[in-house]
């Protein structure tokens, strides 16, 4: 590595250590947790990240504002750390932002069905979604008022999800609903990444592909245990729904797994070789409902991602490492926030919560 590219990490590991420092404690959140009103919750986040929040409820007393501004931070912070780094990195960053451009889209998609397919009206709905530029030039208030699918593909034609919107038909979605053309769109935003992540310096590449991989595979093995084995999709159906790389898709575990039976697959066909203690906690839940299974199963594997993180964290703090761990950080605190925000606001009580939240 050269002594350039020293000199960055050592100031992005400086920053960032500094943001990750005033993160909420384990001891924050078990706090937190025990709060039985919104207006206590958002009191305790006081002197915390999260201040702005208790303002915006006392003027508004609209959770889905909170739920909005929480979006617009996680934007706001990618953004930020992409205008620290230079080059291929900063591409990288952005690459990364996308994963939040294409959730506001799936979200302003839905917008559109619920108003043209539905019949519903969305306007008081539409003013909680992020409307200014994430990372592509998108017209947001356009799709949302598009008066046909047809004008929806043409304000995505110079973006990178052109191909996806266009493959795509008003009566499909008549028929199937929005679900194959999200999946399409998170397929294409991890092809994007890839093709990104293959120019960064060796280490870093290096590095960022594995996260990708085993990430990839966790989400894989959720979609098809979630799609396969809890709704029964066939065969062809789910091959649509995985994303690329990882080393899940084309084993012999997963080719049995999907030319089973529907109503005969089984998720120890997929965890049993990799996941050899989940197999065995889901031995011990034993007639358990298939809900409850799934929950234990995505547990698990959230589990592996965090201490995957963590550990990444404590590494060599002179790679794009940092900045992984750094986004998953944020990512999994903002989560947390808005479970809690969601679960008070609905009246969970603090059991719930707190199975939910660790």
């Amino acid at each position: 590595m050269s002594l350039q590219s020293l000199g960055r990490y050592a100031f992005i590991q400086a920053k960032l250590r500094t943001r990750i420092g005033s993160m909420l404690t384990e001891q924050q959140m078990l706090h937190l947790i025990k709060s039985q009103t919104l207006e206590e919750l958002l009191h305790a986040l006081q002197n915390t990240p999260y201040a702005p929040l208790l303002e915006l409820y006392d003027a508004s007393a609209d959770v889905q504002r909170l739920e909005a501004w929480l979006f617009a931070r996680n934007i706001r912070l990618h953004q930020e750390v992409g205008k620290l780094l230079k080059g291929v990195h900063t591409d990288a960053v952005e690459a990364l932002t996308r994963k939040l451009e294409v959730e506001n889209l799936k979200g302003v998609l839905r917008l559109w069905f619920s108003n043209t397919v539905k019949h519903q009206n969305i306007d008081y709905r539409f003013g909680y979604l992020y409307q200014d530029r994430i990372v592509s030039a998108i017209d947001w208030t356009r799709i949302a008022n598009a008066q046909t699918y047809e004008d929806i593909v043409l304000a995505l034609q110079d973006t990178p999800y052109a191909t996806v919107a266009a493959s795509t038909t008003r009566e499909q979605i008549q028929q199937e609903g929005l679900f194959y053309l999200e999946t399409a769109l998170d397929r294409i935003w991890m092809h994007l990444l890839r093709q990104v992540i293959s120019k960064l310096p060796r280490e870093d590449r290096d590095l960022a592909k594995s996260v990708l991989d085993r990430d990839v595979d966790l989400k894989n093995s959720i979609n098809l245990i979630r799609f396969g084995w809890m709704y029964q999709l066939e065969e062809t159906q789910l091959r649509t729904l995985m994303l690329e790389g990882g080393t899940l898709v084309g084993t012999p575990e997963f080719e049995a797994y999907l030319k089973s039976p529907a109503d005969q697959r089984s998720p120890h066909q997929l965890v049993g070789r990799r996941f050899g203690d989940l197999a065995r906690q889901l031995k011990e839940l034993g007639k358990a409902s298939l809900e409850e299974q799934t929950r234990c199963i995505e547990q698990y594997l959230f589990t592996i991602r965090r201490r995957s993180f963590h550990v990444m964290l404590r590494g060599n703090p002179f790679n794009f490492g940092i900045i992984l761990a750094y986004f998953f950080l944020e990512e999994r605190q903002d989560a947390l926030v808005r479970l809690l925000i969601n679960g008070i606001y609905y009246g969970w009580d603090e059991a719930t919560i707190r199975e939910a939240a660790l």
